[in-house]
């Protein structure tokens, strides 16, 4: 069974070796046919390559003779273009010859443009390649011709458009909130197809470095600016002539009305409208004015007049204003026909004689107003406060017009800052030095309100418009800053503004107090001293009390109105002192009420009585007539003071009277009791009047 098994595995191993045996033998021959078929694609790659080598040794010659004589060919065509362009160059002058000769704008800008652009491109070719032809003078010199007729053209178009903005457009402009290129578009200050032709010959003489134009332009902008400004003024000065004639404000059109035509009644409304709000905000700020309740109350105090001229100042205050808004306008335009990395400079050349002429004209009302304070007319001051409120406030519209330009440009709207600061700066100073000297001219021999008294009020309350514009000139005076320090740590820019003009106005109210007191003195009489005393320190109350002054000076003197109020009753007190020679007389010596009621009095006693009565009547009809001379402005202090003599004498005199009316003192009554308590009533009630 083993064997049978064992047989039949060698059988199975010998049919799979001869199996295998099979396989190996078909793979050799595989192989062997593959290594023919490799030797057979190597024998034929060898051949390719033999014939491709043959095949470029016979056609690379024949490639390099082809591109040989494209090269040539191509050489040829160039040549023969740039032989063609070349000829062209010798043609152009004839060709654009009379064009050039014409004036450019009969055939078009934009064609002669196009002229002088081929003439300017064959005048560089002669002179990089043949510099001694004689074809270079031709061209040269009908270049140059073009050249200048270019220029003549651009100058002869501004000078066409050379023409002042119409004084009622620009008053418009200075009604609107803001400038800018909407609202300037209304002022056309060269048409749009002008500005175009302009644009373009700007552009070409500025690529061709001709920059003589840009002079040109600026000085031509520059005259129209200043013709705009001075129309304007002209136009203003001639409508305050009007209103000088009563016909109307100082902005209206008198005699310019006939060349405003064209303007309709819209218009002249609207200008009427912005004419009247200027005059109401200068009027306002430059005029020594007293409010309707300082005049109730004080009818008598003095005003003072007007110094600077407050058109002067209202035409220099519209300058400001115009110039920017035509600067601007200027600007704009600029931006449209200059190139823009010359506009800035450009523009700074057509404002520099306007802004010389206003920093001039601004030089000239400060001195003006230097005059007038010198002469004691403080009331100049407030028109150079106006001025120099109205140049801070558009300073900032100033500064943003003027970003790019140099600093001596800036520098000029600045010094006019500075010039108006200096002169209020010597005008303050000189103001509180005036209150003292002031303080010495002659008394009123009424001892009412001192003339330097109701000036200096009404200048500083006055000066309470001009809280914020103050600010920066007081600043400078280290005492009045050093009374910010009673402020709280957090105040605003505000409040420190208010404080330091608090601080400024009780500067002045002390100097001017201790002037009238030490002044004062030289009264012989005691009344009259205090009469002029109490006048003016409630003069000084109440003008603190009916205006925003007592709120500013409480903040640097929390106490300032009780001062005031002591010191009224203080001067009240030493005027009822006027009354000792009268009551003096109401004390004779003490009678039994008996010896009276029986009326057996002595001639002593009688005597006594007559004396009293004699001297009583002596001195109250002396007091009568003295104290109706005085005057007391202030109706309520007036009442108030007649009020208290008759609370102080009648019942005193009562009492006297009373006493001895049915006494037997004398035979002639009528002689010695003058005056019943309801006469001395009225006689009390007649003084500070001078005509009762």
């Amino acid at each position: 069974m083993m064997i049978e098994q064992n047989l039949e595995k060698k059988l199975n191993v010998t049919k799979q070796l001869e199996k295998e045996v099979n396989q190996l033998a078909s793979v050799r021959d595989i192989l062997g046919r593959s290594s023919q078929v490799a030797t057979n694609v190597g024998n034929i790659l060898d051949s390719f390559e033999h014939r491709l080598a043959r095949l470029e040794t016979t056609i690379l010659p024949l490639y390099q003779q082809t591109g040989n004589l494209q090269r040539r060919q191509l050489n040829t065509e160039k040549t023969l273009q740039e032989l063609d362009h070349v000829i062209g160059y010798y043609n152009v002058a004839g060709q654009v010859e009379s064009l050039v000769k014409e004036r450019p704008s009969s055939i078009g800008v934009p064609q002669y443009l196009q002229a002088m652009d081929r003439l300017a491109e064959t005048c560089k070719y002669f002179e990089q390649n043949k510099p001694e032809s004689v074809e270079i003078e031709n061209v040269t010199s009908l270049f140059e011709i073009g050249t200048d007729a270019l220029g003549k053209e651009f100058r002869d178009e501004l000078k066409k458009y050379q023409k002042p903005v119409p004084p009622v457009t620009t008053l418009e402009l200075l009604e609107e909130e803001e400038i800018n290129e909407e609202t300037l578009s209304g002022v056309e200050l060269v048409p749009p197809g002008v500005r175009e032709d302009l644009r373009a010959i700007a552009a070409w003489l500025d690529k061709h470095n001709n920059t003589d134009r840009l002079t040109v332009y600026a000085k031509l902008r520059s005259d129209a600016l200043k013709q705009s400004l001075r129309a304007l003024r002209d136009y203003q000065r001639s409508s305050s002539m009007e209103r000088g004639q009563g016909t109307g404000s100082l902005n209206s059109p008198g005699p310019l009305r006939g060349r405003l035509t064209k303007v309709d009644s819209t218009s002249k409304s609207r200008t009427l409208k912005i004419s009247n709000k200027a005059n109401r905000i200068l009027q306002k700020a430059i005029t020594g004015h007293v409010s309707s309740r300082r005049q109730e109350l004080f009818p008598e105090v003095w005003v003072p007049t007007e110094g600077l001229e407050d058109t002067e100042v209202e035409l220099y205050l519209n300058q400001v204003s115009a110039l920017h808004c035509l600067a601007f306008a200027e600007y704009l335009l600029a931006q449209q026909l200059v190139p823009e990395d010359r506009v800035t400079r450009t523009f700074e050349m057509i404002l520099k004689d306007p802004m010389d002429q206003l920093v001039t004209e601004g030089e000239g009302l400060a001195t003006q107003a230097r005059r007038s304070v010198s002469r004691g007319d403080y009331q100049a001051m407030l028109s150079v406060l106006a001025m120099l409120r109205h140049v801070t406030n558009i300073q900032p519209e100033y500064d943003r017009l003027l970003t790019n330009c140099q600093t001596s440009i800036r520098a000029k709207f600045a010094a006019i800052i500075h010039m108006l600061q200096e002169t209020c700066v010597k005008a303050l100073e000189g103001f509180v030095d005036s209150v003292k000297s002031d303080g010495e001219r002659g008394l009123p021999k009424d001892g009412t309100v001192h003339q330097i008294t109701s000036n200096a009020l009404i200048f500083t309350e006055q000066l309470l418009d001009y809280t914020p514009t103050l600010a920066p000139i007081l600043q400078r005076d280290m005492l009045l800053t050093n009374a910010l320090s009673n402020l709280p740590r957090n105040a605003d820019a505000s409040l420190q503004a208010k404080a330091l003009l608090g601080a400024y106005v009780k500067r002045v109210l002390a100097n001017l107090c201790l002037a009238f007191v030490s002044r004062s003195e030289t009264y012989s009489d005691a009344t009259l001293r205090a009469i002029f005393r109490l006048n003016n320190y409630n003069y000084i109350l109440k003008t603190l009390l009916n205006s925003e002054l007592l709120n500013l000076v409480a903040l640097v003197e929390p106490q300032c109105d009780k001062m005031y109020n002591d010191q009224i009753m203080e001067q009240k007190r030493l005027y009822s002192q006027s009354w000792s020679r009268v009551l003096h007389y109401l004390n004779p010596e003490d009678m039994p009420p008996s010896v009276i009621q029986a009326g057996k009095l002595r001639d002593k006693d009688r005597q006594l009585i007559k004396e009293a009565f004699a001297g009583f009547n002596k001195e109250m009809e002396e007091m009568s007539r003295v104290q109706r001379s005085y005057s007391i402005p202030d109706r309520e202090l007036r009442e108030s003071l007649k009020r208290d003599n008759m609370e102080y004498i009648l019942p005193k005199y009562q009492a006297f009277y009373d006493r001895y009316v049915n006494v037997a003192f004398t035979k002639n009554t009528e002689k010695y009791i003058k005056y019943s308590p309801a006469d001395v009533s009225n006689m009390v009630d007649k003084f500070f009047d001078v005509a009762a």
